[in-house]
């Protein structure tokens, strides 16, 4: 598909060109403007450490970032004092205030940016791409600069629909902050059934990276729908955004326990404060799933725990499994460029594994910075004797599509220590990814940038798992 058709079918998906200026590679969906993996996505699908900046590309990307909060107050007149006089002849103001009102304006209140980067230089003009949290929805945008002046601008929305079996009806939906450690403030939402007879309630706990409470990738929100589907069967649900998001913190300081599992024992204590909520549960995905026997652990209430998609093995031994099937899945790459990115990514592992690494060094594993106390703190947490030596109901899920966490290096083995034990159950999902998304074949990077919803199944024994357990208390 050339450019220009490439462009086109990007407007009339909902996004809007409004300067035909983009020149990245039509096969690599992480490259071309659209909201890409590495999100919110919170597993590594790029791990290096944090590169220096030029003072160009700063300056680039604080004037994106001036244009955009231009647009998105509607100061049009603003936005294009940034521009040049080729832009605002080919995109005349009418026109982008037409397509700022189609599309943006539904969106909603404005939250956040959670990427503005610097992406390199193509077909002669600079790059910089952003990412925007809205209420509704979530947009990338992407602008090109000749020197500091505005030459293309384009943007993709990625907009979200509730899944079929959730039942708006059914639930009511209350926003709530919880008051974390360390004068932190965590926006979080309760969806809550509505109904005036007792109901158990779960935790929801991200994996690694910097994710929003609805653990928004694309146009899915894995941990929204989640909640929607658990709410619509009788299961009260409380998620929250990650400490990274919601609140300035010192990441060269930053533990496992700061930024994972002491959030998540202050949110099951709020969930406690609702009357009609009698036993709780704690729902971990990926890293959360390999950290939520540590939280019950720490909180001798709870019922019981899920692991969905856990990670089992080293960090540093997966971060290179993990680059491996990506490169692999990459038709644009040369042998030399896989082999390249592979020994980058097997020289910070190395570092993560010895913990070499500096007080102030902060290491990007694709969806959030983190220190040398993080990666210290996950070693000595020994996570499958924890999940071994708790004395509550544990459920553990795995998409056999997964190739973050996968049954052969990560499920086998929780089930050699776990299998055996009358209140662990295990279930594999043969279609399923990590997202717990259904599709064939292995999954692959981009395949989170399309809209498709956690899978009904999941949901159902979720519900199950916690309303048996809820009847039938040990």
């Amino acid at each position: 598909m050339k450019r220009r058709q490439y462009l086109a079918a990007l407007g009339a998906a909902g996004g809007a060109v409004l300067a035909g200026c983009s020149g990245n590679s039509d096969d690599d969906p992480g490259t071309t403007g659209t909201t890409n993996d590495t999100e919110t996505q919170t597993e590594p699908p790029d791990t290096e450490t944090t590169p220096q900046q030029n003072d160009t590309e700063s300056e680039l990307e604080a004037i994106t970032q001036d244009f955009l909060e231009a647009l998105i107050a509607e100061s049009f007149d603003e936005a294009y004092e940034y521009t040049s006089p080729e832009f605002a002849q080919s995109v005349p103001q009418d026109n982008l205030v037409q397509q700022w009102e189609a599309n943006i304006i539904p969106l909603g209140e404005f939250n956040q940016f959670t990427s503005i980067d610097y992406q390199g230089e193509e077909r002669g003009l600079d790059v910089v791409g952003a990412q925007a949290a809205f209420a509704d929805g979530r947009v990338g945008f992407s602008v090109q600069f000749d020197e500091q002046v505005i030459e293309g601008f384009f943007f993709n929305v990625d907009a979200w629909s509730p899944p079929a079996y959730a039942d708006e009806s059914a639930f009511i939906q209350q926003e709530l902050t919880l008051a974390a450690s360390g004068d932190c403030e965590l926006g979080a939402t309760v969806t809550i059934p509505d109904t005036n007879e007792p109901v158990p309630g779960v935790v929801l706990v991200h994996g690694s990276g910097d994710q929003d409470r609805d653990q928004q990738v694309g146009p899915n929100r894995t941990f929204k729908e989640i909640a929607w589907g658990l709410a619509t069967r009788g299961v009260a649900v409380l998620r929250y955004d990650q400490r990274p998001v919601a609140c300035e913190i010192d990441r060269t300081e930053a533990t496992v326990d700061d930024l994972i599992t002491d959030d998540a024992v202050t949110a099951l204590e709020r969930l406690r404060e609702y009357n009609r909520i009698e036993e709780t549960f704690v729902a971990g995905h990926s890293l959360g799933g390999r950290l939520a026997p540590r939280i019950a652990a720490q909180d001798d209430e709870l019922s019981g725990v899920i692991m969905l998609a856990p990670l089992a093995e080293p960090i540093s031994d997966a971060i290179v499994r993990q680059t491996e099937h990506r490169v692999e899945q990459n038709p644009n790459l040369t042998d030399e460029q896989r082999q390249a990115q592979l020994a980058q990514v097997k020289a910070v592992a190395e570092r993560i594994r010895t913990l070499d690494i500096g007080d102030d060094e902060l290491i990007n594993l694709g969806g959030g910075e983190r220190g040398k106390p993080f990666f210290r703190t996950l070693q000595e947490y020994d996570h499958v004797e924890t999940a071994a030596s708790i004395d509550i109901h544990r459920f553990i899920l795995q998409g056999e599509r997964d190739y973050l966490v996968t049954v052969e290096d990560d499920l086998a083995i929780w089930e050699d220590e776990l299998a055996g034990d009358p209140e662990v159950q295990i279930k594999r999902y043969e279609t399923l990814n990590h997202r717990f998304q259904p599709g064939e074949g292995m999954g692959r990077p981009s395949e989170w940038s399309e809209p498709n919803p956690v899978a009904k199944q999941v949901v159902v024994d979720l519900a199950t798992f916690i309303t048996n357990q809820s009847q039938n208390p040990s």
